[in-house]
């Protein structure tokens, strides 16, 4: 007892059957002029434009700076785990947003309050200007108060 099995080919035999909406259609009728292809292609004829391909607008450039989607993933993940390896309350500062911190800490004005925070190192001549100022302070007597004071 063998059975048989018929395989569907675009040539063999095929039975039709239809859609019928029940209810009220979701569909909008009102653009059934705008997107039906006899239209368009009229428009097509007599224009020689094709309306809804000319709302592109071409943008050209030199785009071989942009890195591969891999890399621009493992560049994020390894954003996202420095910034986890911050202290927490500093992380708290920034809503424990990756980005927030990264808007911050790539603004040059905020430089000396990274360097507050510690996650910047001070800059040589500034490190020189606070030994020199110390220095001065501790060589240097105090100065003579003035009357009055």
């Amino acid at each position: 007892m063998t059975k048989v099995v018929k395989f569907k080919t675009a040539y063999g035999d095929r039975t039709r059957s239809g859609f019928e909406t029940t209810g009220e259609s979701l569909t909008q009728q009102s653009h059934a002029q705008a997107a039906d292809v006899r239209n368009i292609i009229k428009q097509y004829d007599r224009t020689g434009l094709i309306a809804n391909v000319n709302k592109g607008i071409a943008q050209y450039g030199d785009y071989s700076e942009i890195n591969e989607y891999a890399e621009a993933l493992n560049m994020v993940r390894e954003a996202n785990e420095s910034f986890a390896e911050i202290p927490s309350h500093i992380r708290e500062q920034f809503g424990n947003n990756a980005g927030a911190f990264f808007e911050f800490a790539t603004d040059p004005k905020n430089s000396e309050k990274m360097i507050q925070m510690g996650l910047k190192k001070a800059p040589e001549n500034m490190i020189e200007d606070v030994v020199e100022a110390t220095k001065k302070s501790e060589i240097a007597p105090p100065a003579p108060q003035e009357a009055g004071e």
